[in-house]
């Protein structure tokens, strides 16, 4: 077999058994064998000490750190490191009630390979999914004597990178990916029972997104840093309408207090409205610092006049083209702006930099959206995070700072200082 590495996981012929029995603590048990439920890659095991039966999370995905036990009889969850609960209860939920639900998964081979390694990027979150696809790079060129296999929903077909040697296409919606489903295990098994030799990927949450060479997956080439001042100036405003900027603490406890007394929809309508009615107020401000500053509006809504200078290419119908689309524009762009989220990783790995608006509740997940390609101190310059209540002055402020005074932070902090070597 290959020379394991922290970043593979053994599947077969022989399985990771690095574990524990949850019932008495006993180390090295047998291994039984796998499940691919969907989501979550599990092992079965067997305690050699009390006999105890058990599945635990194989260290892919998110349980590389927030892996849990559940005992194949009794149905009990161990969860010693005290998972959160949004990881544990879907899964548990589903392991109650396994689904006979047909889920339909199309393998597309490539390149026959009898030797891979599997990476598994299904997610029920737009976001999960996209940074453990991520994680192909790395697999395509640290191991190139293992054939790269991806399990993805069909939906992010267009991001598979050449080099690839299989790619097993889900039929599912995100919403639907958390569950026990026995078609997805069934499938799986089929298809590995074709394989000699077979590894697991780990997935990571978060991987080295300043080393992503995101043209491998979009087909598009970044925005070229070295052109920051001579590319005309651009910017790309996302607008989301499940996670929306507010005005005030006020404007936001309103936009709930509507939502509670059953009015929704005007609610959503109005801060909607509100949301587009501050991002051009920024817009026209930088405008008036910076001539000829255009932008590009992107988003899951309906486009609007939104004035001269703005090409607004928001729909609610998305595809392979659309997402293309929207890519080509951020890569066009200096700066990005938008609100905290998975709509911000595609952005900020094509666009020059981005000033993001950051709500409380996502202190703790700071940059994890952000595919920043830095290294050294201009990474501090050309990613901003602004306080979820951040009026249209202070975020006109900083991108006319960013694109204005980019030459001179570049000179002083880039181009200037000798490099240390140590000496």
């Amino acid at each position: 077999m290959t020379a394991a590495t922290r970043h593979l996981v053994p599947c077969k012929p022989g399985l990771f058994a690095e574990r524990s029995c949850p019932k008495c603590g006993a180390d090295g048990p047998q291994a039984l064998g796998t499940v691919f439920p969907g989501i979550h890659i599990l092992g079965a095991y067997a305690c050699r000490a009390c006999g105890y039966r058990f599945y635990h999370d194989l260290p892919v995905g998110f349980a590389v750190d927030y892996d849990v036990a559940i005992g194949m009889d009794d149905g009990a969850l161990h969860n010693p490191k005290g998972v959160s609960e949004w990881v544990h209860v879907p899964l548990m939920e589903g392991f109650r009630a396994k689904s006979d639900d047909e889920v339909r998964i199309e393998r597309r081979v490539l390149r026959p390979c009898k030797r891979v390694v599997l990476l598994n990027a299904l997610d029920f979150l737009y976001g999960h999914v996209l940074l453990k696809l991520w994680n192909a790079q790395y697999y395509l060129d640290a191991h190139p004597d293992l054939g790269l296999v991806l399990m993805i929903p069909r939906s992010f077909e267009w991001l598979v990178p050449k080099g690839v040697a299989e790619v097993w296409l889900v039929d599912q919606r995100l919403s639907q990916a958390h569950g026990w489903f026995r078609s997805i295990d069934r499938q799986v098994q089929e298809f590995i029972s074709s394989y000699d030799e077979v590894w697991l990927g780990r997935g990571y949450a978060q991987p080295d997104k300043a080393g992503l060479d995101i043209e491998r997956f979009t087909g598009v080439k970044p925005f070229p840093i070295e052109s920051f001042v001579s590319e005309p100036p651009r910017v790309t405003i996302v607008l989301r309408e499940d996670r929306l900027w507010y005005r005030t603490p006020l404007h936001k406890l309103k936009h709930r207090a509507l939502r509670r007394i059953g009015l929704k929809r005007i609610g959503d309508a109005y801060f909607r409205w509100d949301q587009q009615r501050m991002a051009m107020a920024a817009l026209r401000q930088a405008q008036r610092a910076v001539p000829g500053l255009t932008a590009t509006i992107v988003g899951l809504g309906d486009a609007s006049a939104a004035g001269p200078g703005v090409e607004d290419l928001r729909t609610r119908r998305m595809d392979a083209d659309t997402e293309r689309r929207w890519c080509r524009a951020y890569a066009r762009s200096q700066v990005v702006i938008g609100v905290h989220g998975s709509n911000m990783l595609l952005p900020t790995a094509l666009a020059g930099g981005a000033i993001e608006i950051l709500p409380h509740d996502r202190l703790g997940n700071l940059a994890q959206d952000v595919a920043h390609r830095r290294r050294d101190v201009l990474l501090l310059f050309l990613y901003r995070f602004l306080d979820e209540f951040a009026g249209p002055h202070e975020v006109a402020m900083h991108l006319v700072s960013m694109l204005k005074d980019f030459a001179l932070f570049q000179r002083n902090n880039i181009v200037n200082p000798p490099i240390h070597d140590g000496r």
